[in-house]
């Protein structure tokens, strides 16, 4: 009797502790550190374009022209940004129906900047704004050059 007792303890002690894993498994998501990150966010894209060049007239006098263009894409529509399926990745989608983005948080984890022609690309994300330049100015005086941009923020 004292044995059948023993093994009915030990069998209820095993699916108590295996009930109590997946519980703790169910809610891994919550405790995840980039989940302050995840939630509904508003992006927008803004493209700069600048030419400027001299425009001379008859008498060789000489006028500096500008010509200079923004361009704002996604038109602050309502993004995202969810866990994605390694620990380090975060799924962007700029909008509802953009394609998701996956950024992987390096070990500083909020950024990732870069060289490239000269100046720096790269984002930042903190838990409420996000700040991604694609295409930078060009490191000295240019007389055409266009940058692009992608800025965040998370919805309360």
């Amino acid at each position: 009797m004292r044995k059948i007792f023993l093994a009915l303890i030990t069998v209820g002690l095993f699916f108590a502790c295996e009930e109590e894993v997946e519980k703790e498994e169910n809610h891994d998501d919550a405790n995840h550190p980039n989940m302050v990150y995840v939630g509904d966010w508003n992006f927008k894209g803004i493209e700069y374009s600048y030419s400027g060049y001299y425009i001379y007239d008859s008498l060789m006098n000489s006028e500096w022209v500008i010509d200079d263009e923004i361009i704002t894409n996604y038109n602050d529509s309502t993004g995202s940004i969810q866990l994605g399926v390694n620990d380090n990745e975060l799924i962007f989608k700029y909008c509802e129906s953009c394609t998701p983005v996956i950024y992987d948080l390096n070990n500083n984890g909020e950024q990732e900047w870069s060289e490239s022609n000269g100046n720096n690309t790269g984002w930042t994300l903190t838990d409420s704004t996000f700040f991604h330049i694609i295409i930078p100015s060009p490191p000295g005086y240019s007389t055409s050059y266009t940058t692009v941009d992608i800025e965040g923020w998370k919805l309360q």
